[in-house]
């Protein structure tokens, strides 16, 4: 190889096979090996061709045409199309989102509803609070299985098994009778379904998408806002006006009826990717760039998780407002989710995917501290619903597309993997610190009201702003300078 570098340079501007097959810049992610898609051998007699001077046109700047083809093919071969059936893809993963994404996000509606009325007796707030953990957790600590099923069987298999766990949740939690029953079923049950459905199916929008990646996404995970949007005020209506069994059972119906056909509509590029799905590649954990978007994606759900399941219990039980109000300020989260992913993914594009995340996660933090912190009235949790639901969801909108730029598409499924079980940790426990800290306000600082709530809202806040700083980790490694404005 040395030999042919050598002789190749002393033919004035012709490539040797090194410069050839160059592996791209993450970032771009639109270049494959050469030899991948036209046999190394055929590269390596043409690179053998014009290092001898064989066949080498008059002029040195000229290079083999068939090496200029073999390149040109394999650089049209990976570029994502940026349309075309990718929006297809992305319509169908808004209706996976609204469906799953969207009634876990309505789960502070139930959680509202079992705290108020004591649905269960003898349930403590801690375990109920562990069911919304739970289906949070176990959905991202599905990722390894879901590459597992995806490498051997193709992304659709593990969405086929997803779905019927996620079926079976709904309708075993609907005749659920104690605490560890519904445990198991809304908690377990409907996070492993879950989870099998999302994680098969995030990598797709990269694989259709280059340069509207973010946006592509934000308009993915834009559809569980607007399931929450939806979902939430059915649900609470099911409860009121049928029953809790009924809530359950609708809920799976329609999930069932729109996730049949999103599965078979489904399209993946993996094959002209070349993306890998190894169910945890370990060395990725360390990787100097990636380590600091998995750590901020483990204080950044901290927030986003006591932010979505407290608000409605915060209206509730700390103003004192009805459930419907409670209900009501839940939908608005979910629709300024709707609205703020597709915008945020389109600034992502333009301004730079790290800085938009890192700048958004900044701006949910300083929304629970400066609005929610002191809101007393229905109207300004109204307004801090609309701000965090634009702002506090970055994470699934944006953590994809920044690791793209730092890890490459073809790393994507396994660094996600990672990345998704590690925020499955703090997941679990986010909601029951919430009620841990509202259990110490009450019996030590013998708070009451909205006043019990002031340490988990100023730690939901805390948690947001210091992820946010943690992220401009990811902009240090990927720039190699800490200039804040550089676009990255």
């Amino acid at each position: 190889m040395a030999a042919l570098a050598e002789s190749g340079s002393r033919v004035g501007g012709i490539k040797t096979i090194e410069d050839i097959s160059t592996t791209p810049s993450p970032e771009d992610a639109s270049v494959v090996d050469a030899g991948t898609l036209n046999g190394d051998k055929e590269e390596k007699e043409g690179v053998e061709q014009v290092a001898s001077g064989d066949g080498v046109p008059g002029s040195d700047d000229e290079k083999p045409r068939h090496v200029e083809d073999s390149a040109r093919a394999a650089t049209a071969a990976d570029v994502p199309p940026d349309g075309g059936y990718g929006w297809v893809v992305i319509a169908c993963l808004f209706f996976q989102n609204a469906t799953t994404w969207g009634v876990n996000t309505a789960f502070g509606v139930f959680l509202s509803f079992y705290r108020k009325v004591d649905f269960f007796p003898g349930a403590t707030d801690t375990q109920y609070a562990f069911i919304g953990g739970l289906s949070i957790s176990l959905a991202l600590f599905s990722a390894p299985l879901s590459n597992y099923l995806t490498r051997r069987f193709g992304f659709k298999t593990p969405m086929c098994i997803g779905l019927a766990i996620y079926i079976a949740g709904q309708l075993l939690a609907a005749f659920s009778k104690k605490i560890w029953q519904l445990i198991l079923t809304q908690g377990v049950l409907c996070g492993l379904g879950m989870g099998l459905l999302y994680c098969a199916s995030i990598p797709l929008p990269q694989q259709w998408f280059l340069k509207k990646r973010a946006l592509a996404l934000g308009i993915a995970t834009a559809g569980s806002g607007a399931g929450a949007l939806v979902l939430s005020i059915t649900t609470r209506l099911a409860i009121q006006h049928i029953s809790l069994r009924w809530a359950f059972i609708i809920n799976a119906l329609i999930e069932v009826t729109i996730l049949v056909p999103v599965i078979i509509l489904l399209k993946s590029r993996v094959k002209a990717t070349g993306s890998k799905f190894t169910p945890f590649k370990f060395q990725l954990l360390w990787h100097p760039g990636f380590v600091y978007i998995w750590v901020w994606g483990c204080v950044n759900v901290l927030g986003y998780i006591i932010a979505l399941y407290s608000l409605p219990t915060y209206a509730t039980t700390g103003l004192n407002l009805t459930q419907a109000q409670g209900s009501n300020v839940q939908a608005i989260l979910a629709a300024g989710q709707m609205v703020g992913r597709p915008l945020c993914g389109l600034s992502l594009d333009k301004f730079g995917r790290i800085n938009g995340a890192a700048f958004y996660t900044f701006m949910a933090g300083l929304s629970c501290l400066v609005i929610w912190l002191p809101a007393r009235s229905y109207g300004v949790l109204i307004f801090f619903a609309i701000i965090q639901g634009l702002f506090g969801g970055i994470i699934w909108s944006a953590s994809a597309a920044v690791t793209v730029d730092v890890i490459g598409i073809q790393e994507l499924g396994s660094a996600l993997s990672i990345l998704w079980i590690m925020v499955s940790i703090p997941s679990t426990f986010a909601e029951p610190i919430a009620v841990w800290l509202l259990e110490y306000s009450r019996t030590h600082l013998h708070r009451s009201g909205a006043d019990e709530y002031l340490i988990s809202v100023g730690f939901a806040g805390a948690t947001f702003c210091a992820s946010a700083l943690i992220l401009l980790g990811a902009k240090r490694h990927k720039q190699g300078h800490w200039g804040l404005l550089t676009k990255s």
